[in-house]
C-alpha cells in the first residue's frame, strides 16, 4: 500500500511543472550576497550574523531491495559579515556536516563459498570546517568595475546558478570539477549597466581530502556571466584547468561548461546545463547534462523538478546514471522549510539495468 502510494505520488510530481528548491542565501543583482536572518540579521549597520540548519529524514530503497530509514542533521553554516567601507566587506562562514558513512555490519560464508554481507549507515558525529573565509575589495588599485578577493570563498563558474538547487537536493554530481569553496584568490570584473560579469581565479579546493601542507592540488578557473537588464535571461559558460592530485603537478582534468536560464518574476525559474570533461592521463573524456523548471504558484509554495544525465566515459557505452527528481516546498514559518523529494536514479550494472529511489524529507531553519 505505501509503495503503490509513493510511486502514484511521483508520477503526480513528474506531471507537475516541478523541482524542488529554496534559496535562504539571497544575492542581489550585482552577485553580492544579502544575509536573510529574520531573528540574528543585522546586528549593526556594519556587523550582521546569520545561520542555517538542515535535517534530513531519508528513506533509501536500493535495487538491492534493502530499505533503510534514517533521520540525521545534515549539514549547517553560522554566517558573520562585516563591512569596513563602503568598498571593503569581510565574510567568515563555519560549515557543520554530519559524516554519515556505509559501515559493514556482518559478514558470513554462503554455502556455494560466496561472501555474505550487510550494511549499516553509521554515524560517525558531526564535524566542522571554515568553509568561507574572505576580504572582498571594490575598485580594486583603483580600478572601477573591478573586485578582488582572497581568502576561502566561492568557486567561479555555476556556483550562483547552483545555490537554490542545492538547497533542496545534492545536483552537484553532475557538474565535473564543481567545488562550493576554493581557497586562493579571484578577479570579478563587473560589465556596466548590470550586464553580468567575468571571473579570473587561482584555487585549491576548500575540503578535507585536500588539506595538508605538501598539497599540491590546485585549479586555475574562470567564467562569464550574461544578463541583459530586464530580459529574466542569463546565459553563462566557465572553464577549468583542474590539477587535482596532491603530489603530482602535472596530471589534470580540462573542464568547460555552460548553461541558460531563464527567470520569470518570482513565479517561474528554467535553465538547462551542459559540461564536459578530458583527463590529461588516461585522455578519458566525460559529459554531464542536467535540466530544471521551479514553479511557484504562491508565494509560499514552490513545485519543482530536475532531470540529469552524467557519463563518466562517452567511449563507453551503458555506464551512464540517469536522475529524476520531483518534489515540493513549503515556507510554513518565515525561512523555514518544509520540503519533500523523490529521487529516481537509473543505471546498468554488469548490463543489466538497476533503479534506486529515495524518499527525501528535509526541514531547512535559516535565523
Amino acid at each position: 500500500m505505501i509503495k503503490n502510494f509513493f510511486l502514484t505520488l511521483v508520477a503526480v510530481m513528474m506531471l507537475v511543472p516541478a523541482t524542488l528548491a529554496a534559496d535562504p542565501e539571497k544575492y542581489s543583482e550585482d552577485n553580492t550576497y544579502i544575509p536573510n536572518t529574520p531573528f540574528f540579521g543585522k546586528i549593526s549597520d556594519n556587523f550582521s550574523l546569520s545561520s542555517t540548519l538542515r535535517y534530513r529524514y531519508l528513506i533509501d530503497d536500493p535495487y538491492t531491495k534493502k530499505t533503510q530509514n534514517y533521520f540525521y542533521f545534515q549539514r549547517g553554516y553560522i554566517t558573520m559579515k562585516y563591512k569596513f567601507t563602503d568598498k571593503i566587506r569581510a565574510r567568515f562562514t563555519m560549515d557543520f556536516d554530519h559524516t554519515n558513512r556505509i559501515a559493514l555490519r556482518s559478514a558470513s560464508i554462503g554455502s556455494g563459498g560466496e561472501l555474505n554481507t550487510s550494511t549499516v549507515n553509521a554515524n560517525d558525529g558531526t564535524r566542522g570546517r571554515i568553509k568561507y573565509a574572505y576580504l572582498e575589495m571594490d575598485d580594486f588599485l583603483g580600478l572601477n568595475g573591478l573586485t578582488a578577493t582572497f581568502g576561502n570563498y566561492e568557486q567561479p563558474g555555476p556556483q550562483d546558478y547552483h545555490n537554490t538547487i542545492e538547497n533542496s537536493w545534492l545536483d552537484r554530481y553532475y557538474t565535473y570539477g564543481f567545488s562550493s569553496a576554493v581557497t586562493g584568490a579571484m578577479l570579478t570584473y563587473n560589465f556596466p549597466e548590470k550586464w553580468g560579469y567575468v571571473r579570473a581565479a587561482v584555487a585549491n579546493y576548500n575540503g578535507y581530502t585536500k588539506a595538508v601542507d605538501e598539497n599540491k592540488a590546485k585549479n586555475f578557473i574562470s567564467d562569464i556571466w550574461i544578463k541583459p537588464p530586464g530580459t529574466g535571461i542569463t546565459v553563462f559558460g566557465w572553464t577549468m584547468i583542474d590539477y587535482y592530485a596532491a603530489n603530482n603537478n602535472e596530471a589534470h582534468n580540462n573542464v568547460f561548461g555552460g548553461g541558460l536560464e531563464y527567470k520569470l518574476a518570482k513565479m517561474l525559474d528554467v535553465g538547462g546545463e551542459v559540461d564536459f570533461a578530458k583527463n590529461s592521463v588516461s585522455e578519458i573524456k566525460a559529459a554531464s547534462y542536467m535540466g530544471y523548471i521551479n514553479y511557484s504558484p504562491l508565494p509560499e509554495l514552490l513545485f519543482v523538478g530536475q532531470v540529469g544525465m552524467m557519463d563518466n566515459n562517452t567511449d563507453v557505452s551503458d555506464d551512464e546514471m540517469l536522475m529524476i527528481i520531483g518534489g515540493v516546498n513549503y515556507e510554513f514559518v518565515s525561512d523555514t522549510y518544509i520540503m519533500f523529494n523523490l529521487v529516481n536514479e537509473s543505471f546498468k550494472v554488469g548490463g543489466e539495468s538497476k533503479s534506486n529511489m529515495r524518499y527525501n524529507f528535509q526541514l531547512l531553519v535559516n535565523f
